[in-house]
């Protein structure tokens, strides 16, 4: 495969950021005075037509392997095909850039198999003193379709160990490691272990990291999932683009519309998913120096 060319960089007075052309793919934003926020995998394959690990994919059309199972590649097309910059700005606070990707973008007969319809999708991207990310997709076909649909962002923290995920207290959710539904989440969690949820909640979400000194605030529209993930040790160390290591600088906290909160959307209609981080610095751990 060939490399990928280079990011479009953008900045302005708040903030600088970094993203790919091919998935629309955010991998860096540093808000003025802060350490980087989003995880990019050192050993990513910046290769044209496979994945990035790290920053924030966009899984769509569908999550995993569906919410029925077999589909391929793993969360969807989009995050491995091109997509058009429609416009780019940027003021003294503010750096945008707007991508859009059609249905006639997908050239692989087996992805147009597995969705069939004719689609537009916009992805705004705004990097200033917050991230704030945007996917609106509208249903140009003339019959109603389904998707699912999530914001993978990669949160870079001190340790994995000591972070504390707040505000899905009383959430339902599936635990994927169990293979189990139904489960209440009781308190702020604290990861143990591996962690893949999806969970049944719209409200926001605090990342709070006492080695990094900081809170990451999350806050979401149009998305009836948050999902929660990290591989942990054992996982990871068959992941080579995590590795032995890197999966204690991360945790996942995405934005989704997944499995029976799949979008329904009628012909001419347009659903939007938004996601916006901001940053709130706190006292660092004294038990721990920053990783």
């Amino acid at each position: 495969m060939s490399q990928l060319p280079q990011p479009r960089l953008l900045s302005c007075a708040d903030a600088t950021g970094a993203v790919y052309d091919q998935g629309a793919h955010v991998t860096d934003w540093i808000p003025t005075g802060h350490a980087p926020v989003l995880w990019l995998s050192p050993s990513t394959a910046l290769e044209k037509g496979s994945p990035i690990r790290g920053g924030v994919p966009i899984c769509f059309p569908w999550f995993a392997d569906g919410a029925s199972g077999g589909r391929e590649p793993k969360h969807g097309f989009a995050r491995t095909t091109p997509w058009h910059v429609e416009t780019r700005e940027s003021s003294d606070h503010e750096a945008v850039i707007v991508y859009r990707l059609h249905d006639t973008d997908i050239k692989d007969p087996a992805h147009r198999e597995q969705f069939p319809h004719r689609f537009e999708a916009e992805y705004s991207v705004r990097f200033g003193p917050e991230l704030l990310l945007q996917l609106n997709v509208t249903n140009t076909d003339d019959h109603a379709f389904d998707f699912e649909e999530a914001l993978h962002a990669y949160l870079v923290v001190g340790d994995v160990h000591r972070v504390r995920v707040e505000g899905l207290d009383g959430a339902a959710y599936r635990d994927k490691v169990l293979d189990q539904d139904g489960c209440v989440q009781e308190g702020e969690l604290t990861p143990e272990g591996e962690v893949d949820r999806v969970y049944e909640s719209s409200a926001d979400v605090a990342v709070v990291d006492p080695v990094l000194g900081r809170v990451l605030r999350i806050r979401k529209t149009g998305s009836q999932n948050t999902v929660v993930w990290n591989p942990w040790a054992e996982k990871a160390a068959a992941l080579p683009d995590v590795g032995a290591d890197g999966w204690t600088d991360f945790v996942c906290v995405e934005g989704a519309n997944v499995g029976a909160n799949a979008v329904r959307l009628e012909p001419g209609q347009t659903h939007s998913m938004g996601y916006r981080v901001s940053v709130e610095t706190t006292p660092e751990d004294p038990g721990k120096p920053p990783a």
